[in-house]
């Protein structure tokens, strides 16, 4: 008789530990929010005008797109891209457009600005109407192009 209680307290000591985790210790951590406030990866911000109720544009690298007016306003999300048109957006603005590394004067109230974020880190362009380089032109022309008509 002692030998089966002490069977029964082996098995559940083991379901025990398999439920709580410890021997599942290889699980993955989880990324983060996929909230745009408190998200940590890359995300791409493009605000259009200088008000305080501009509309705002945010693409996360994860895929998942969003919209809000105004810099204190809620977020709206607008579906999600593809992985690789992410990467394609992403590696546009990172190597074609140097982001993290242009020289352009933003000025005091810019008509566009695109924002490249990461956690805390912020690189970002402004400009005037007309008076945008080239290569963030055409960045933001395909970049507007992957959201929804409605929200523009």
């Amino acid at each position: 008789m002692s030998l089966r209680i002490v069977r029964l307290f082996f098995v559940f000591w083991l379901t025990w530990i398999f439920k709580t985790g410890v021997v599942n210790g290889q699980e993955p951590a989880t990324t983060g929010s996929t909230f745009p406030n408190r998200f940590t990866g890359r995300q791409i911000v493009v605000a259009i005008g200088s008000d305080t109720d501009r509309p705002e544009y945010r693409l996360l690298d994860n895929g998942l797109m969003y919209y809000r007016e105004g810099s204190e306003g809620g977020f709206t999300q607008l579906g999600q891209q593809k992985k690789d048109t992410t990467q394609k957006v992403f590696a546009t603005l990172e190597q074609e457009c140097k982001i993290r590394t242009a020289k352009v004067e933003k000025p005091e109230k810019p008509d566009v600005t695109i924002t490249w974020k990461r956690a805390k880190t912020e690189f970002d362009v402004g400009w005037e109407k007309r008076n945008a380089p080239e290569v963030y032109e055409r960045f933001y022309d395909r970049f507007m192009k992957l959201f929804p008509q409605k929200k523009k």
